[in-house]
């Protein structure tokens, strides 16, 4: 039977500038990011959230704290199957929501991934599910809130419907 572990957390948008500082104490959206990850995985000791949900101003905002060059806040428009070309317009990521009518995906490292290759791409944790955090758009969501989730499975093989009873968590 396969189901979805989620929960939702709340952040004040209004607290964060320009750059994705939190004006209180200059914490980054992201660093607040990551404590949902924590708050999650403290939550479900045997799960890591591996989708996060948001509407676009939230992505945005989330992008802006990770201060990327404009080429790696990279995203795809899954119903072309295609990648916006970072060397033709460096800019074309940041406005994804804007060209595209369909469904897009964008992903960023996972707090738990601490280890990184001689390149400095972090690695993959397999051995304990530690994956990228998958960040998908969802326009229904409300600024201010963001849901954490993870795919899980038992072992009878039937689907189940993903249920609506996820527990509310509050994080300013």
């Amino acid at each position: 039977m396969e189901k979805e572990i989620s929960e939702i957390y709340h952040f004040n948008p209004d607290d964060f500038d320009e750059r994705g500082r939190r004006k209180a104490d200059g914490k980054t959206f992201r660093d607040v990011v990551k404590d949902f990850e924590y708050a999650f995985h403290g939550s479900h000791s045997t799960e890591y959230a591996l989708n996060f949900y948001s509407n676009s101003q939230t992505m945005r905002l989330l992008a802006k704290s990770n201060d990327a060059a404009p080429f790696l806040v990279y995203g795809m428009d899954l119903f072309q199957g295609n990648a916006f070309d970072a060397e033709k317009d460096a800019y074309a990521n940041h406005q994804m929501d804007l060209r595209s009518k369909n469904i897009l995906v964008y992903g960023i490292d996972s707090a738990y991934m601490t280890e990184f290759d001689e390149f400095g791409y972090p690695v993959f944790g397999k051995e304990n599910d530690i994956f990228p955090l998958t960040l998908l758009i969802d326009e229904t969501m409300s600024d201010g809130v963001v849901r954490l989730a993870t795919p899980t499975s038992d072992d009878d093989g039937e689907l189940a419907p993903v249920t609506n009873n996820v527990p509310q968590k509050e994080y300013l």
